[in-house]
């Protein structure tokens, strides 16, 4: 038995698996993650399985991450209640009998290629919907770098970001390849009910300083291929193909991680992965500095917009071909939050 879930905002959608943490950083210590469902704690088994609850005790607003493990329950450091992994209260310590009705909730828990995905919505709808496979994080054949930003903006406004990839060189010119210098290739997109995708072929140009370094040293030209993929509202993915005549030269996989507080906070988990420099850790402390003063400046850029907006309010919008993939995000959004039956998403017009 587990206790009603919170209500999420009205401007994120339910019906997602979300990356609350990377596995590295959940043991047998409590760990608190705030989420749009409310607080959860995570810790693992002894048989070393994640779980997932409130983290909210049933008898008093007192956090149970802030108790202890007793094997695999956990203890509430103010009363003492115990609960298990199932979320039920098992023991109170000043009667012989469990009070009825006392438990938290407890969520489903999918853990996979490095990251523990928890559904917050309503359990049943869990297995209706697939864990995204992100097998460059973990697999074979590549070496991955990332951090964690606590971003004072919106989940939508870093999807609409990720969507549009002509905005690295105003945001970190030093990192952005040569082929953003000019007008970009038409995008091609494809959309279903629930996802985007787009692809364009950049043609021949230098790779940027940093990534030839760490390639061959060539400044030769070769063609670069840019796929984006919106998957869920917790996930945009990018591959970024350099590629020769006989094949790929050099490939990178952006993985965003985005995890909603609120209505207007997010937790970005950012992964840059990559297939060649492997085994180098010069390369990769290089890659890890590179990246997270580049996601340092997205998160700034956010704030500043979401700022913006909480001022202001939504305003009218002039747009270009290359928001077509973030329009259409929002637009799926739009729609998850309608099919749930939920207060849909300010919209701000557009001209």
């Amino acid at each position: 038995m587990t206790s009603p879930r919170r209500a999420f905002s009205s401007a994120v959608p339910s019906d997602c698996w979300y990356a609350l943490s990377p596995s590295d950083a959940v043991g047998r210590d409590l760990l608190a993650v705030r989420t749009v469902a409310g607080p959860v704690v995570l810790y693992r088994t002894e048989a070393d399985a994640v779980v997932a609850l409130e983290d909210r005790c049933a008898h008093r607003p007192y956090p149970l991450s802030a108790g202890s493990l007793d094997g695999d329950a956990v203890r509430c450091g103010l009363c003492g209640f115990v609960y298990d992994a199932g979320g039920q209260c098992i023991s109170v310590p000043t009667q012989p009998r469990v009070p009825f009705g006392a438990s938290v909730a407890a969520y489903p828990v999918d853990e996979r290629d490095g990251v523990v995905w928890v559904w917050l919505g309503e359990p049943g709808r869990a297995r209706l919907h697939r864990v995204p496979d992100l097998p460059w994080l973990t697999g074979p054949g590549w070496a991955t770098v990332g951090a964690t930003e606590e971003v004072a903006a919106g989940f939508l406004l870093l999807h609409e970001n990720f969507a549009d990839v002509t905005q690295v060189p105003f945001v970190a010119p030093e990192i952005a390849p040569a082929v953003l210098e000019g007008t970009p290739p038409p995008l091609d997109v494809v959309v279903t009910e629930t996802t985007v995708e787009l692809h364009r072929r950049f043609p021949p140009a230098p790779m940027p300083a940093w990534q030839a370094g760490l390639v061959d040293g060539s400044h030769r030209d070769l063609a670069t291929v840019q796929a984006g993929f919106f998957v869920s509202p917790a996930l945009w993915v990018d591959h970024w193909d350099v590629v020769a005549e006989d094949g790929p030269v050099a490939r990178l996989r952006f993985t965003h991680l985005i995890t909603p507080v609120d209505e207007g906070r997010s937790r970005l988990h950012w992964r840059v992965s990559r297939d060649f420099a492997l085994g180098d850790a010069a390369a990769d402390t290089q890659m890890r500095e590179l990246f997270a003063d580049y996601y340092a400046r997205v998160r700034i850029a956010m704030e500043l917009t979401q700022a913006v907006i909480d001022t202001d309010g939504p305003g009218p919008e002039v747009n270009v071909g290359a928001d077509v993939a973030g329009l259409r995000v929002r637009e799926i959004v739009l729609a998850m939050l309608a099919d749930e039956g939920v207060v849909p998403l300010r919209t701000r017009p557009t001209t």
